[in-house]
């Protein structure tokens, strides 16, 4: 079974919002190839590459009720396999600092107490992102969660690409802010906060 004849796009999309595993089958089968060509452009290994992969077919399927408004999954495909490798280099870019980090101080109990801190650091930064306005908050989630450019999300929220980077840019400066006047002043603060640069 492909998507071209039995299905329409729309169709497909629609059962699969619906839960039809069979349907996502055969968007897997159908998208897979192009997925792994993208993702082998930033994947330095076989092992990672096979695992981003999966990712962006996990993430599709996780928000499968989105599928309902999509108009061209091509796009949307795009979208979600761009955001994989953001979030996923993102998270090394962090790493690779953690690891300056290490080799720089002392290891055993040192370890622990940075992953407590930055799990503390986490969660103040997520409070932050509460005390938000409802416009600031949701733009500064689009931004972070769905990993979209200010084109995108202006274009979304029918608001002016000046306006998205207005808004983003106060709302990232108010958790830099936030984090500094109740996180612990460390050398792993100043890593977290890269997390919130523009």
């Amino acid at each position: 079974m492909s998507i071209e004849g039995i299905h329409s796009e729309t169709a497909l999309l629609l059962e699969i919002a619906q839960g039809d595993r069979e349907s996502f089958g055969v968007l897997y089968t159908e998208y897979f190839p192009y997925v792994k060509q993208y993702v082998s452009l930033f994947a330095p290994g076989q092992a990672l590459l096979d695992e981003l992969t999966q990712d962006v077919f996990v993430r599709i399927w996780e928000k499968r009720d989105k599928l309902r408004e999509v108009e061209s999954f091509k796009k949307y495909l795009f979208m979600v396999c761009r955001n994989v490798v953001f979030n996923f280099m993102r998270a090394m870019k962090v790493q690779r600092q953690m690891r300056e980090l290490d080799e720089s101080t002392d290891r055993g109990s040192d370890d622990m107490e940075n992953e407590l801190l930055f799990r503390q650091y986490y969660q103040i930064a997520m409070d932050a992102i509460e005390l938000l306005p409802a416009g600031r908050k949701r733009i500064l989630k689009m931004s972070i969660d769905d990993g979209l450019t200010l084109d995108e999300i202006a274009e979304q929220l029918d608001i002016s690409r000046a306006g998205v980077k207005k808004q983003l840019y106060t709302a990232t400066a108010f958790v830099r802010q936030y984090l500094q006047d109740h996180g612990e002043m460390t050398v792993l603060l100043f890593v977290f906060l890269s997390l919130f640069e523009l």
